[in-house]
């Protein structure tokens, strides 16, 4: 056995985990099967095989520091390459070497002398009502201002996540961009801002509020400071994954009616 993983699964997915593990024990050294949670998982191995939707992947980014292999169990699954049933696949792609490792980069979000990291964005989002006054400085650009529900900072990698929810543009993972989108503005903001990932973010509020990375709130604040991060995370594909046949596929974004 050339290669060595470690499987983490979405909690209730342990049946799926049970299932990869039997399809792949016999040609991999699977170190650990284990429910994610929110502990890093230091094992000496090749990758990690990740059993759950993108959300299931976002936090396993986080816990573990070698390439990613996704195995969709969730809803959408733009992060995951492979279905469970689709070991067999997974391992033959492996064998005859066609997975490309595919690095992402990540935002770095400075508060009150903290560091996070976010894969797919963070909110600075109103907390005591339901709207606030919101000002976000560029490097070498005027401020602007936004009365609304919060304030949205993407990767490339987010674009698909909340962002394409509140109307943002979709942005192909491989491009050197950050998105900012207002949150339900009083006006007619509700557009979004493609910027260089070179460009440093910073973010006040009028009142106190929630700041939230990755869907999950770490506090509360009045200003946050955003920039491009120097830690990636790595996902391994198969050699012919295309980003718009997963669009099409997944939320039917230049689907032809005649499509099914």
């Amino acid at each position: 056995m050339s290669h060595s993983c470690v499987i983490l699964y979405k909690s209730g997915r342990d049946k799926e985990a049970r299932e990869l593990f039997e399809s792949v024990r016999k040609h991999l050294k699977v170190i650990d099967v284990q429910e994610l949670s929110c502990q890093r998982v230091e094992k000496a191995c090749d990758f990690a095989l990740v059993v759950g939707g993108d959300g299931t992947v976002l936090r396993a980014v986080k816990c573990v520091s070698v390439p990613i292999v996704g195995f969709k169990a969730g809803r959408i699954g733009f992060l995951t390459a492979y279905r469970v049933e689709e070991a067999e696949r997974f391992l033959e792609d492996l064998r005859n070497g066609n997975l490309v490792r595919e690095d992402r980069w990540m935002l770095k979000v400075t508060v009150d002398q903290k560091e996070y990291e976010a894969v797919n964005d963070v909110i600075l989002r109103a907390k005591a009502k339901p709207m606030s006054e919101f000002r976000v400085f560029i490097d070498g650009c005027s401020d602007l201002d936004f009365f609304a529900d919060g304030i949205l900072v993407s990767t490339p990698t987010g674009s698909t996540a909340y962002n394409l929810s509140l109307g943002g543009a979709i942005v192909i993972p491989s491009c050197d961009v950050v998105q900012i989108m207002p949150v339900a503005p009083y006006y007619l903001q509700n557009r979004s801002i493609v910027l260089p990932a070179t460009k440093i973010i910073r973010i006040s509020s009028q009142l106190e509020s929630e700041l939230v990375i990755d869907g999950v709130c770490v506090g509360t604040t009045r200003e946050i400071l955003v920039n491009k991060s120097d830690k990636t995370f790595s996902l391994l594909r198969p050699a012919g994954y295309d980003f718009f046949s997963v669009l099409k596929s997944k939320v039917g974004y230049g689907r032809s009616v005649n499509e099914s």
